[in-house]
């Protein structure tokens, strides 16, 4: 019998509430597998390379009365996130030995695929509009890198934060050569990713994040005007060095209200994440000074997750974006951390402001 440890989703924080390790978050070693003869069912078995911990996946830990745009992680069952796994044995068409895949999984050491613990019995009337089934988002055979890239590219550039960056510039954002993008939390994934396919573009960028470290970062990838927003405020900057076109968003409360103030007649807003107030009570909410101005200067605003334009553009991003990445064009950064035990605090500081780590954070489960 091999060791099978996983995370497991023990209580569901309060809501706003930063997860704890060992309140909210467990590292269960109790577990054992036999990878020779565990029962594959028609299915086949992963072994666990690569957890992507993603902002998205605090959203799956509310109470499922709360409406919002996802299903939601059972208590008691283990966390699901998505990864690279490699499959181990398989007695399914289209999966053989050997094969590298990314997309949603369990967060254990190994699995027997198509997961069961964990998984939502999704009934849409159960739910309230415009929920999407998490679930749905099975695991994709990727290529070999062969030792050309990384596996962690695939939790980033390649992985959903790149495919998210690229969905909602291509579908929303529009960006023509001249007009000034400002991008909020740019060095995060989704965000470094937004700066370089602006720049691409021949747009302008201006880019704010919480550290110098990664004001420096931001403009390693191109960023024109990047700044630190704890040293100088967002209106303060966008008041200086604005006006700008085009938004995109991953921080929203000032930093939606500074955009507001500095766009353009008919700009165009990608509401992509609101890390301003996922961890702050809701009677501590900023409050928009200039929502007023949404009618007055006929901004153009999308909230959107990624599912919406994935039948849109995916066929345009893998044409791309894995030729612009071996070109040089496109990069990403990405800071590990060892172990399935260390799981929960990346997932952790990933929800963190402030921290000096820059790009994806991933966690190297094994290395093969």
């Amino acid at each position: 019998m091999t060791s099978n440890p996983r995370i497991v989703f023990a209580k569901r924080p309060a809501p706003h509430e930063l997860p704890k390790i060992g309140e909210h978050l467990i590292f269960d070693e109790s577990r054992t597998i036999d990878l020779e003869n565990v029962p594959l069912n028609g299915g086949f078995l992963t072994k666990t390379l690569i957890l992507s911990p993603e902002p998205a996946m605090r959203e799956r830990m509310r109470d499922p009365s709360i409406p919002s745009y996802t299903t939601t992680f059972n208590v008691g069952g283990p966390i699901l996130g998505f990864g690279v796994v490699v499959v181990l044995r398989s007695e399914k068409d289209g999966f053989k030995p050997g094969d590298y895949l990314y997309g949603l999984t369990v967060w254990e050491a190994y699995t027997v695929q198509p997961y069961i613990d964990g998984r939502v019995n999704f009934k849409a009337e159960e739910w309230s509009p415009g929920t999407f089934d998490m679930d749905s988002l099975a695991l994709q055979v990727v290529p070999n890198p062969n030792g050309l890239y990384p596996l962690s590219k695939y939790t980033s550039i390649m992985g959903t934060p790149g495919l998210t960056a690229f969905v909602g510039m291509e579908g929303i954002i529009d960006g023509k050569e001249g007009e000034t993008l400002f991008v909020s939390s740019g060095a995060s994934a989704v965000g470094s990713m937004v700066i370089q396919l602006a720049k691409l573009k021949g747009m302008k960028v201006i880019a704010s994040a919480g550290s110098d470290a990664k004001v420096e970062y931001m403009r390693s990838l191109g960023a024109d005007l990047p700044f630190n927003y704890k040293k100088v405020s967002y209106a303060e900057f966008l008041k200086k060095h604005g006006p700008i076109n085009k938004f995109w968003d991953n921080v929203g409360a000032e930093a939606l209200d500074a955009a507001l103030e500095s766009i353009t007649s008919y700009g165009k807003m990608a509401i992509c994440g609101t890390s301003g107030t996922d961890a702050t009570p809701p009677n501590e909410h900023y409050r928009l000074k200039n929502a007023y101005l949404i009618m007055k200067k006929c901004i153009n605003i999308r909230g959107f997750i990624v599912p919406d334009l994935i039948p849109q553009f995916i066929g345009k991003f893998f044409e791309t974006v894995p030729a612009l990445m071996a070109q040089g064009k496109l990069r990403s950064e990405e800071t590990e951390y060892d172990g399935i035990e260390s799981a929960p605090q990346a997932f952790i500081d990933t929800l963190s402001s402030g921290h000096q780590k820059a790009g994806t954070l991933v966690v190297v489960v094994a290395r093969d």
